[in-house]
């Protein structure tokens, strides 16, 4: 849309039949950081603060990257709240959900589509991109699939925002085999298109064999869904045994997603009360749809779980001291420190670890371009989002996208309007 407002022709080539991909599927919150929302709400922390805790936790990161994008934080969220987004629901330091509890990710794209209809994009969905046509080491066009037709659109610039690889389990077993076979949160569209189309051109990667786990996946009748927002509403993990085993909200969902296989059958249940339910959307949503085992007391819950009654109670009886006096003496949680079960019913949701993004993939300079292998980059071929390795290993998958997607189209911008843009969303 930046492009669009600056005089460019622009098309979106969605191999889908809706646009989005991944982000459509994003759960709970937008991670941003020092904006007045929090700062308002009494849940604040400096960019340089939040850095250093990164850093601590991920000693690979690039703390400059990592820095330019979170600085971008108020002007991420009023951008997409001037669009309608309404994500103004401070959970943390790090973490703005939206208003009403609905799921993020859909509120995005329902308001970045409407926009970008209205400013005249053209938006071609069931069309595969298939290869990138270069010339002295310069894109000149994209090949493409369309129904039984293929052909190439000539271009000035592209930039690929084809997502991650996650839901390619050949790529997975190829780059990231520790994981391979584990169920994904991902979009079905999600399997390394535009990566093995810029590999194929001597693009570089870097990092393709991180990933971030999902430390709460339930898989029902074929679907597998993110229940991550039972913890970010303050629920807690339990093992078969009824027990905490773990900080539930550690901020390294695939550290925790660790812990989680080394509990009894490599699951666990998360475990809310109704306050958790009634401020959820996505989790009523979940309900409806037969997800959780729902109870009046804490021990009717603990038997439909199959664990010892005694031993859930008492747990929820001991985290609640927890909540009361905000300081977890078992396993140091400080984010969404808040569910004391004091509102029934109560509900249980069985989960077990999946991939949710991956965190590697094509290198890119600060502006975007694509790195190439043999040095140098390509000077008109971008990449944003989960096609990227991007320095910071995506603290917020759905922040940094868009935040890449507008410095690749501000460097685009800072050449000829005349130029016709192709973004691939493959």
């Amino acid at each position: 849309m930046d492009l669009k407002d600056g005089g460019n022709k622009v098309c979106l080539i969605e191999k889908m039949p809706f646009p989005g991909g991944a982000t459509n599927l994003a759960a709970t919150y937008f991670v941003a950081v020092g904006t007045k929302e929090q700062k308002a709400a009494g849940k604040f922390i400096s960019v340089d603060d939040y850095v250093a805790r990164q850093k601590k936790m991920l000693p690979n990161v690039d703390v400059d990257k990592l820095k330019a994008q979170m600085l971008c934080s108020q002007k991420n969220l009023d951008y997409l709240n001037s669009l309608g987004a309404n994500i103004t629901r401070v959970l943390s330091d790090y973490q703005i959900g939206t208003a009403d509890g609905t799921s993020l990710g859909s509120s995005i794209v329902k308001v970045m589509f409407k926009a970008l209809k209205e400013k005249g994009v053209a938006f071609y969905p069931n069309t595969k991109a298939l290869d990138l046509v270069l010339k002295n080491g310069v894109v000149t066009g994209v090949k493409v699939r369309s129904g039984n037709e293929e052909f190439v659109i000539p271009t000035k610039n592209v930039i690929l925002a084809t997502g991650g690889f996650a839901h390619n389990q050949k790529l997975v077993k190829k780059f990231a085999p520790e994981w391979a076979g584990l169920p994904t949160t991902t979009a079905v569209g999600s399997t390394g298109d535009g990566l093995e189309m810029a590999v194929e051109h001597g693009a570089k990667t870097a990092y393709t064999d991180v990933v971030r786990m999902n430390p709460s996946v339930h898989s029902e009748n074929g679907v597998n869904s993110s229940l991550s927002a039972a913890r970010a509403e303050g629920g807690i993990m339990v093992n078969l045994d009824g027990k905490r085993f773990c900080n539930d909200y550690y901020p390294d969902y695939t550290q925790l997603s660790r812990w989680l296989q080394k509990q009894k059958g490599s699951m666990a249940y998360i475990v809310i009360d109704n306050k958790a339910m009634k401020a959820s959307k996505r989790l009523q949503g979940f309900k409806d749809k037969g997800y959780f085992l729902q109870a009046d007391t804490l021990a009717e819950l603990a038997k439909k779980m199959g664990v010892p009654p005694k031993a859930l109670e008492e747990t929820a009886k001991r985290y609640s001291e927890f909540v009361k006096n905000g300081k977890d003496l078992d396993f140091g949680r400080q984010h969404n420190l808040t569910l004391d079960f004091s509102q029934p019913p109560y509900y249980a949701v069985k989960t077990q670890p999946g991939i949710q993004v991956t965190l590697g993939g094509i290198d890119v300079n600060n502006n975007m371009q694509v790195i190439k292998k043999d040095g140098g980059f390509f000077p008109n071929l971008y990449a944003a989002g989960e096609v990227t390795y991007d320095g910071s290993f995506r603290p917020g998958p759905t922040a940094v996208g868009l935040y890449q997607g507008h410095i690749a189209a501000q460097n685009i911008l800072r050449g000829s309007v005349s130029n016709f843009v192709s973004a691939l969303n493959s």
